[in-house]
């Protein structure tokens, strides 16, 4: 049964193909301001590149949730795979800054569906007691396709470097195409033959009714009333809800991690001087996949809410690390070049509490705290606020390095998660081994 479920997961090779739409400029870093570079940009323009793509994806991210509801979750997802390969052909074919933030934009798009439907589409098909796993594993293969990056982008031309990239949408077209829809949107659309016929397919033909009954019952009572926008704040649980979503996606785009993995290759340049800098970085990235791929089976074995705390208090900590050594190395004549191994250590630790925690269960959250009518507007929501939070995290990292450090941005990282062990300690409450209509029944309750 738990190979049905992974083969859905594995067909939603699209969160790979994100990953390496928005990594794939961090291996190119450093170059892209040399004179040698296949676009000459100046460094202002390129924090303008890495950015762009948020962009994309904050004027994207709602008309995607209203598209899911009339449209499906799957047609959605499928749309990614033609888009990033017309922006992989734009890579191939020109040499033109313009066109690059176009890229960009056009990748933002297609994040922004995959931010918002695949969560969706994993926690509609995936059983209660293994949706965290699955979900968790949003971020397993996001961070797969920036391994993939940080692996192939210094060792390969500007164009073998995009040809080898535009192999994954392709790969994702014929594995996800035989996908079933969502039997929740089945069920919303009144298709009801069809969602037990997908639901039976997911659990590989075993007996499904007692199941299939009770996401009917959910589906029927969320859909009593019509979906809307007002209705994210409707009721004190809707208020509550959306707060707690949109708390954690601005701690995980907020606390650094966004901008630590695009910068990735010129911040370790600065810092490594016995290991290159490439080698450290494809370090990073296997620490990136190693601990997302373990937390998403954490989730379900010790929880959401102790992974949550424990994983930003740790970012807390590391961060404050980080903003220490930056600021002795650039400020104070003490030479560090002995020690650079405490920064690369507190780097990685950092990656690691950022991803058995904050970073692979917003997805997962997201999903488990709307209901049904609301699951698709609220998913969008929060990831339009997730976009601007990244786009400001991106785009003003490098400005806050030069005008003032980089140790200063690593203050603002560490007073960010502070802030959200403080307010999760509060206000979380434990969803794991839960049916979504069972959380919803207990967030109504505590009303």
């Amino acid at each position: 049964l738990y190979i049905f479920n992974c083969f859905y997961v594995i067909g939603s090779l699209c969160l790979t193909m994100i990953g390496t739409c928005f990594m794939w400029i961090t291996p190119l870093m450093v170059t892209l301001v040399r004179p040698d570079s296949p676009v000459l940009m100046t460094s202002t323009q390129r924090s303008w590149l890495a950015s762009f793509i948020e962009v994309g994806m904050f004027v994207s991210t709602i008309p995607v949730g209203i598209l899911a509801d009339r449209f499906g979750r799957k047609k959605l997802l499928l749309s990614t795979g033609p888009l990033i390969l017309l922006a992989w052909a734009l890579i191939i074919f020109t040499r033109s800054l313009v066109v690059l933030y176009l890229v960009r934009f056009l990748q933002g798009v297609a994040m922004g569906v995959g931010f918002v439907v695949a969560p969706m589409y994993i926690a509609e098909t995936s059983e209660p007691r293994i949706r965290g796993t699955l979900s968790g594993q949003f971020q397993t293969l996001y961070f797969a396709g920036t391994l993939i990056a940080y692996c192939t982008g210094p060792y390969l031309s500007y164009n073998t470097y995009a040809f080898t990239l535009a192999s994954l949408p392709i790969l994702f077209l014929i594995t996800f195409c035989s996908m079933p829809e969502s039997p929740y949107y089945l069920l919303m659309v009144n298709r009801t033959e069809s969602a037990r016929k997908s639901l039976n397919w997911l659990r590989g033909g075993s007996n499904v009714e007692k199941e299939f009954n009770s996401i009917r019952y959910s589906v029927e009572e969320d859909m009593k009333q019509k979906g809307g926008w007002k209705d994210l704040i409707a009721t004190r649980n809707d208020r509550k809800s959306l707060f707690i979503v949109l708390l954690v996606c601005l701690i995980k785009f907020m606390n650094g991690m966004t901008a630590l993995t695009i910068y990735a290759s010129q911040t370790l340049a600065e810092a490594t001087h016995d290991i290159p800098y490439n080698v450290m970085t494809v370090i990073l990235g296997v620490v990136l996949v190693v601990t997302s791929f373990i937390s998403a089976f954490l989730s379900d074995i010790i929880g959401r809410r102790p992974l949550l705390i424990s994983s930003t208090a740790g970012c807390t900590v590391f961060c404050t690390f980080i903003a220490i050594y930056q600021y002795i190395d650039q400020f104070t004549d003490i030479c560090l070049a002995r020690y650079s191994w405490i920064y690369i250590l507190s780097m990685i630790s950092f990656c690691v509490m950022a991803n058995i925690g904050i970073g692979p269960l917003v997805q997962t959250l997201q999903a488990e705290y709307f209901p049904s009518r609301t699951r698709s507007i609220g998913g969008a929501f929060a990831q339009t606020i997730s976009s601007f939070a990244a786009f400001l995290n991106v785009k003003l990292y490098e400005n806050v390095s030069e005008e003032i450090g980089t140790y200063f941005n690593y203050i603002i990282f560490a007073f960010v998660s502070l802030v959200g062990t403080i307010a999760l300690s509060i206000i979380l409450k434990e969803t794991a081994g839960k049916s979504l209509g069972q959380i919803q029944k207990e967030l109504k309750v505590e009303q």
